[in-house]
């Protein structure tokens, strides 16, 4: 039992970790200024290589028989992932940070809604509420009166959050052991599509250069590892939960040094969608503690 503890301990710190590293992606996005293709590419190639080398030296044989031989499941999935990528970026080019931040969290929503078509998965009472309730969140975020660029930018995230949503689908298909193949694929595609539609990569200066490089190159891999071992030790609903300090961490960076303050209905729109998945994960924790009792 105690070292169940220190296990469950142990995930909650690797995770909260995780969001932290994860939540300078968005401030680096706004500093880096650069166009944003050319921000596309790095942002898909660097964790790409990153990942590349920390699996080629761990297990090798998963990149041999995945990654150089792909399914047609695997290359969706990567797809898939490389869409949610590129749609995220966009979207913060377009819109506030907190738009995007609290329409993208919301796919774990969408995730229980195509898993119960596809995969066959029940969907409980609580989930459905919890559905109903956040999209009238996101109504509040879309309801601000927002320029024509801001409504591009919040469909762009919701495109994100679907992207995700699906990925994560197949993601749990596949039983999530090709986690790091995906990221690598979709990071293929993304610098391809990027390249083709006109990015510049060497076109940064040097001070661009440094932050594209913590971006791409530590900040989002070393979350995603950091995120990707704390279901190790957590129940699912307790990792989901703290992903979603993310939506407060994000824009509060944002806000400190860039000086982006929020709309109102947005704020609005972010805690009705906050509150209303904290909730319902707090509620799966605690049903999954009743039944492992």
């Amino acid at each position: 039992m105690l070292e169940a503890l220190k296990g469950q301990q142990r995930g909650r710190l690797i995770t909260l970790l995780g969001v932290i590293v994860l939540s300078f992606d968005t401030l680096l996005v706004r500093l880096i200024d650069s166009s944003e293709w050319t921000l596309i590419f790095w942002r898909g190639f660097l964790p790409a290589v990153m990942l590349f080398m920390v699996q080629w030296f761990t297990d090798r044989k998963v990149i041999i028989q995945h990654l150089l031989r792909p399914s047609l499941l695997t290359l969706i999935t990567a797809g898939l992932f490389s869409a949610s990528t590129i749609c995220f970026v966009l979207s913060l080019d377009n819109t506030q940070v907190a738009s995007t931040l609290v329409i993208t969290n919301t796919a774990p929503l969408f995730t229980a809604v195509i898993g119960f078509f596809f995969l066959k998965e029940k969907l409980d009472k609580a989930t459905v509420l919890a559905i109903i309730i956040a999209v009238g969140g996101i109504g509040l975020v879309f309801g601000y009166h927002p320029t024509v660029d801001e409504l591009r930018g919040d469909s762009l995230a919701l495109v994100s959050a679907i992207a995700i949503a699906v990925y994560l689908v197949a993601l749990r298909k596949t039983q999530g052991q090709l986690g790091s193949v995906y990221i690598i694929l979709a990071g293929v595609f993304t610098s391809i599509i990027s390249l083709s539609v006109g990015a510049k990569p060497f076109a940064l200066d040097m001070r661009q250069a440094i932050e594209m490089f913590l971006l791409g190159g530590v900040v989002i891999p070393l979350s995603f590892y950091l995120i990707a071992h704390g279901p190790r030790y957590l129940p699912a609903a307790e990792t989901s939960l703290i992903l979603l300090l993310e939506v407060l961490f994000g824009p509060l960076l944002v806000w400190l040094i860039v000086g982006e303050t929020p709309t109102s209905n947005v704020l609005l729109g972010s805690a009705v969608v906050v509150l209303t998945l904290s909730g319902l994960f707090a509620w799966q924790w605690r049903k999954q503690l009743k039944s492992s009792q």
